[in-house]
């Protein structure tokens, strides 16, 4: 019995041990492993493999992006910088790949939860294929409709009594709530055509906002049809 109660107390003084080696004496180191961040892609390229790969300081993983709807979260490294890459074989060494840099993106120490935007772009000799714009997700209140502009032309929008012009690049965040919990209002979008010097209507409709969610529009230029396109995605409010 004694003999027992000895190897019981060992056991727990090993576990003990175990979990203070476990946790981080560094309280930046701490903040890293807490920080994440999400994707959302305006569009998906048809040389891109989807589930992408994701290189976050050390770690890789393996994460499916959607234009409706913001990826699984991965943990952000201490220095910031996460890519999406394309495994690629090394002759002089096959059991060490290599990494081609297919997007990156660098999250500010000051973002805890951050959404990185990839919009495609003409491929780069270097091998990229997207653009990035980082978001803070706490900056993004329930109810807020957040318009980011990443076209080189102006985007103008009418929500309810509200206009709102958006300069290319720009990111503009409008609450029409007041102290209500939800609302419907007309919507109408629009882009300055530079060649007919005038505004073109992309869509109008009405759109339900409420207290529990917010609205992310991203516009970007669809080089297929040769137009300003949009992505509109809600993200609830925990």
């Amino acid at each position: 019995m004694k003999n027992a109660l000895i190897n019981l107390a060992i056991a727990i003084s090993s576990l003990a041990t175990l979990g203070a080696q476990d946790t981080p004496n560094d309280g930046e180191t701490r903040a890293a492993r807490g920080r994440v961040a999400s994707f959302v892609c305006t569009s998906l390229p048809k040389e891109l493999e989807n589930p992408v790969t994701v290189m976050a300081g050390e770690a890789i993983s393996q994460v499916v992006l959607s234009k409706l709807s913001p990826s699984d979260p991965v943990r952000i490294p201490p220095d910031g910088v996460v890519r999406i890459v394309r495994k690629l074989a090394n002759p002089k060494d096959p059991n060490k790949p290599e990494y081609l840099t297919l997007a990156q993106a660098t999250i500010p120490e000051s973002m805890a939860k951050a959404v990185i935007i990839l919009a495609p772009i003409e491929k780069q000799s270097n091998g990229l294929l997207f653009q990035t714009k980082v978001l803070d997700l706490a900056a993004i209140k329930g109810g807020d409709s957040m318009f980011l502009n990443m076209t080189t032309l102006k985007i103008g929008v009418e929500l309810g009594q509200a206009n709102i012009l958006i300069e290319p690049g720009q990111i503009k965040t409008h609450n029409p709530l007041g102290g209500s919990k939800n609302v419907s209002l007309p919507i109408r979008l629009s882009y300055f055509h530079p060649q007919r010097n005038e505004w073109s209507m992309i869509t109008a409709s009405t759109v339900a906002l409420y207290s529990t969610r917010r609205e992310l529009c991203i516009f970007n230029w669809d080089k297929r049809f040769n137009r300003v396109d949009f992505e509109s995605i809600t993200l609830p409010v925990m």
